[in-house]
């Protein structure tokens, strides 16, 4: 009998003890196997006893269980998705572009498709691929922008308030920045 046989037929005796065949109702309970949840025991004993019979296939269940946990990729980094394509942004900061205007992280990939269509839609304005606000036209609009971000306490703004800290040698101004973020 191969092992798929095997779980086929475990499978189908999953309302019922493996070792005595006893069936579930309102009185018994019955547990799963603790390494595979293949098949099913009314107690202790009925474990015990069916131990020989299942155990090289237990052994095997539980191994593909825990590559399977332990190679299963993540559904997306602690950045979490990018807001225009949902595709997960990745860890290395130079692969994504922050967005003070409305305080999101963009892949590269996006960003890059926003500027082709500006370029190719002479009339399309240059500004924000998420929320479409125009970029600023000069460096004291920009600080006030930035400065409003930071007011309202966005973590985004709070980041980069860090950073700058941080570059500028200033770890005790950085860390409260970077504490007030998280």
């Amino acid at each position: 009998m191969s092992w798929a046989d095997n779980i086929a037929t475990e499978a189908a005796d999953t309302l019922c003890c493996a070792s005595c065949g006893i069936a579930e109702v309102d009185d018994i309970e019955l547990k799963n196997c603790d390494d595979c949840d293949l098949v099913r025991y009314c107690s202790d004993t009925c474990q015990e006893d069916h131990r020989p019979d299942h155990e090289a296939m237990c052994k095997e269940r539980a191994a593909k269980l825990r590559d399977e946990i332990l190679f299963k990729q993540p559904e997306s980094s602690y950045l979490g998705d990018c807001p225009i394509c949902c595709l997960p942004l990745s860890l290395d900061p130079k692969k994504s572009v922050p967005y003070y205007c409305c305080s999101k992280l963009a892949c590269k990939g996006c960003t890059t498709a926003n500027m082709m269509r500006q370029l190719d839609d002479e009339g399309a304005p240059n500004g924000c691929p998420f929320c479409r606000q125009l970029y600023s036209k000069s460096e004291e609009e920009s600080e006030r922008q930035n400065k409003k971000r930071f007011e309202a306490n966005d973590p985004l703004a709070l980041r980069e308030a860090g950073m700058k800290h941080f570059g500028d040698g200033d770890y005790d101004g950085a860390f409260e920045y970077f504490t007030k973020a998280a």
